[in-house]
């Protein structure tokens, strides 16, 4: 079974109509070169063509304009950049096939149908629905970054997931030729590129251009589609022959029957009765002996399947017999390999790609390895695999497993017999070597490999005995580690938190090392220094903005290193850079310390308010730095937010505002108001305003309430301002 992606363009997720177009069914893959469409509002709801039931949403669906426009813009940038494009007049060609094709499109949203994929792996769809849809919005961050900084090389192949494996870099695919600049990926239903029209008048049939022009008057009795070769079958009174797409007939009507010319330029034509093979200048290729002719299906038209005198054979298309007329059933193609049915039994006669016979073996256990080596599988009868070369000739058997692998170091296939793992190319097989062994059981080759293989690579690769745990955690993807990680540190065990953050880390995830050096840095019973120093650096180098972040601030405290003022501001600033909310807020910080060298309180304003426009608003700073600048107006507004943010001080320095008509009327209930929000957050110097106000103004004099705040601050052990200090009728100090 194929296992392919599909994509259509549709205006009601789950709900299939007539007027939904089907853009792209393409192999295994969502192709790297559309993912620019899949930009917008990705969600997932039930398939629309594929088993839709409720329990099995599995359907990946997008806003189709934004990615369109997304798309074109992304083109444009691959255009823009030197020397990428090694064939820029067919790129050009393939980019306006392409936008032509998507104006076309007027439906709302992009389906992403990966059904028969998912099919391939026991997750249930919707949890793989999840992967794929965070995959691509990943890629698509690659490739957004890329495309803002105007460096195509920050769209690195490597950082992409879910990519064709075939290829080892983002040039390579862009310029891969049958790849088409992403072109060939569009499901262009062939009528639309047809240049002519086929059409009857008065029961004889002709043919016209697409402009209506008459290129062969209606004289046919029957009239075929066109063949790979742009040549038509035609038949007029009981004789056949050929025409091509500009209306000339260019093989006369002469033979009994005819069928359409194959890729390799070869036809089956009938002639008394006998069938034979012709050139597509009508020149015979073989004698006309045949009783049954015919391409294999799913080749060229290369070899033919022919029946004489009641026995089967082959022959190519010169008409040499490649296989004898020996057969009393018919031979059949299959992918590397030829068969025939054995009449009374299971298993068939199995030959290879060069018609050399192996033996007889079930179906079942055939694979082809490529270069025209065959596989044989475990079977009844045999417990073991072989691997067959092109002469038909035993290349290596007794193996507990053989798989194919990706084709790099020319070879094909990998072999195990107990704890050795060997390398299979088209003549002989070699042991491989640890370091590739622990290459292939890497997280880049997960998709071409399975558990069991990737773990005795590894334990092949290691050279030494290692437990479940152990080889589990070797072969988990990063990710999983690092969600491990995450689980275990919401759970308050920070301890299991650092071991898989540690393994993650270690192998380049840099949300890991964020994260790791986050507990060093800020648990105390796990507190080191030196470690949150390093796997902050480690993060930093690598880009990450949370890293770069944590960096300064390891800078700017001196934790795990020297304080340095102007690497603090070096990091912070790159991380703010990449619209870190955080490190806006902490250059701002540093910027408003007035104890630090670079005290600048205009530009600590404007780093708060990247912080506030970025969705984390420090109010408190915002209120304070303009009520220090003297624009009262503002400072009110911005107090006001950080009280709705919880803020104790600003409600006090808010109060001191209303209680002296600055930047507002004058409000002594709102003072009063203020003053007890900052009470209630234990903000004690409250005590002294609301005594002040309750001792002073008139209208709010409350002798009582001023003492009983009064001493409440000296509990607090705050000092009393001398005003407050005043006589009382009894002759005694409010001291």
């Amino acid at each position: 079974m194929s296992h392919r992606a599909y994509l259509y363009n549709l205006n009601t997720p789950s709900i299939a109509d007539d007027s939904d177009t089907m853009i792209m069914e393409w192999k295994y893959e969502m192709p790297l070169m559309l993912q620019p469409l899949l930009i917008s509002g990705g969600f997932i709801s039930g398939n629309t063509y594929n088993n839709h039931i409720e329990c099995n949403d599995a359907g990946l669906y997008y806003d189709a304009a934004p990615g369109i426009e997304n798309l074109k813009q992304f083109y444009n940038f691959l255009e823009a950049q030197p020397g990428l494009i090694k064939n820029m007049e067919y790129f050009k060609s393939s980019r306006d096939k392409l936008f032509k094709y998507l104006e076309g499109l007027h439906r709302g949203y992009f389906h992403l149908d990966m059904w028969d994929i998912f099919n391939m792996e026991d997750t249930h769809h919707a949890e793989q629905a999840k992967a794929w849809l965070a995959g691509i919005a990943h890629n698509n961050l690659v490739i957004t970054n890329a495309m803002k900084k105007g460096d195509i090389g920050l769209l690195d192949y490597k950082a992409l997931k879910d990519v064709n494996a075939a290829f080892n870099s983002f040039d390579d695919l862009l310029n891969y030729e049958d790849y088409a600049y992403g072109w060939s990926c569009i499901d262009v239903p062939f009528e639309e590129e047809l240049v002519y029209e086929i059409f009857q008048e008065n029961e004889l049939w002709g043919l016209k251009g697409k402009d209506g022009r008459i290129l062969l008057i209606p004289q046919f009795d029957e009239f075929f589609s066109f063949g790979p070769q742009d040549l038509a079958v035609v038949s007029k009174d009981g004789k056949y022959g050929y025409v091509n797409t500009s209306g000339r007939i260019v093989l006369p009507l002469i033979w009994d029957d005819a069928f359409d010319f194959e890729y390799s330029g070869i036809a089956v034509v009938v002639s008394e009765g006998k069938m034979g093979l012709i050139d597509i200048k009508g020149k015979p290729l073989s004698q006309f002996k045949f009783d049954e002719l015919g391409a294999f299906e799913g080749g060229e038209g290369d070899y033919f399947s022919a029946n004489m005198d009641g026995l089967w054979g082959v022959i190519n298309k010169s008409g040499t017999v490649m296989m004898d007329f020996e057969h009393s059933n018919e031979i059949q193609a299959s992918y590397g390999f030829y068969h025939i049915e054995i009449s009374g039994k299971k298993n068939q006669k199995i030959f290879n790609a060069d018609f050399k016979y192996l033996g007889e073996f079930s179906l079942r256990s055939i694979e082809n390895l490529e270069q025209g080596l065959l596989l044989i599988k475990p079977h009844k009868g045999q417990n073991f695999y072989s691997i067959y070369k092109k002469d038909g000739t035993l290349l290596g058997s007794g193996f507990d497993l053989v798989v194919s692998k990706p084709f790099d170091e020319g070879s094909f296939a990998l072999a195990f017999r107990g704890e050795e793992v060997y390398m299979v190319n088209e003549t002989d097989i070699q042991p491989i070597s640890k370091e590739i062994a622990l290459k292939y059981a890497g997280e880049d080759y997960a998709y071409y490999f399975d558990y069991q293989c990737r773990k005795r690579l590894l334990v092949y690769g290691k050279a030494q005995k290692m437990n479940d745990r152990e080889i589990q955690e070797e072969l988990s993807d990063v990710h999983s580690l690092y969600e491990q990680g995450l689980s275990a540190y919401d759970h308050q065990d920070y301890a299991t938190a650092i071991y898989y953050y540690t393994i993650a880390a270690k192998r380049g995830y840099t949300y890991a090392m964020n994260n790791l050096a986050f507990i060093y840095y800020n648990y105390k019973d796990f507190e080191d220094d030196a470690k949150a120093f390093y796997w902050y650096q480690k993060g930093a180098l690598l880009a990450n903005k949370d890293a770069m972040n944590g960096l300064g601030m390891c800078y700017k405290f001196g934790v795990g290193c020297n304080s340095d003022l102007e690497m603090a501001v070096h990091w912070l600033s790159k991380a703010a850079e990449t619209q870190s909310a955080l490190a806006n807020n902490n250059l701002g910080d540093l910027y408003s310390d007035e104890d630090l060298p670079i005290f600048n309180p205009d530009q600590a304003l404007e780093y708060y308010h990247r912080g506030a426009d970025l969705g984390e608003p420090k109010y408190n700073w915002l209120g304070y730095l303009y009520d220090a600048r003297g624009d009262d107006e503002k400072a009110v507004q911005f107090y006001q937010l950080a009280i709705d943010q919880g803020n104790d001080v600003s409600a006090y320095n808010l109060g001191i505002l209303y209680a002296n008509g600055l930047g507002t009327d004058k409000n002594v209930e709102k003072a009063i108001e203020c003053f007890e929000i900052a009470l209630g957050r234990a903000y004690l110097h409250a005590h002294l305003e609301l005594a002040r106000i309750y001792r002073n103004e008139n209208g709010f004099m409350d002798e009582k309430k001023a003492e009983q705040h009064l001493n409440e601050a000296r509990i607090a052990e705050l000092t009393i301002p001398e005003e407050l200090l005043v006589e009382r009728k009894d002759g005694l100090t409010s001291d």
